[in-house]
């Protein structure tokens, strides 16, 4: 679109000053947007660091509680911390392999697998990981 509004205001010069107030509105309402998003993503993230702190106390008080390694690991997952995710969720099978509930885990665990290797492609393409994890948290 940048392309088509140079070539309207190159063809008809008294239009390119309203054009030029145009985008520069427009870039500052998205701007703000974007800062209103990463505002709440940030707050967002900042609970659930002390959603991950809480699960993770209740394995060490429990131990042998598949529900609180389930819950870390849920909590792990939406951090986007996928690998040690995976390792709570080993733990509570572990802990109860009969549970019809936990047969969940298996798909779950494949799943951060797949999102870990996605992750993985796009810090090679170049992607910061606050970039990245913005980016799957707004498209989630």
């Amino acid at each position: 679109t940048a392309k088509i509004l140079y070539q309207t205001a190159s063809a008809h010069p008294p239009t390119s000053i309203p054009l030029f107030h145009r985008l520069a509105a427009d870039s500052k309402i998205a701007q703000s947007k974007f800062r209103q998003i990463r505002y709440r993503h940030d707050m967002y993230e900042f609970a659930l660091l002390h959603a991950v702190r809480d699960s993770l106390r209740s394995t060490q008080i429990s131990p042998d509680s598949a529900y609180a390694h389930v819950l870390a690991g849920e909590c792990l997952a939406e951090l986007r911390k996928l690998k040690e995710s995976n390792e709570y969720y080993r733990r509570a099978l572990e802990i109860d392999s009969g549970s019809k509930e936990l047969y969940e885990m298996e798909g779950l665990m494949a799943k951060n697998r797949v999102s870990e290797e996605f992750m993985e492609v796009a810090r090679a393409s170049g992607f910061s990981g606050d970039t990245l994890r913005l980016a799957l948290d707004v498209a989630a």
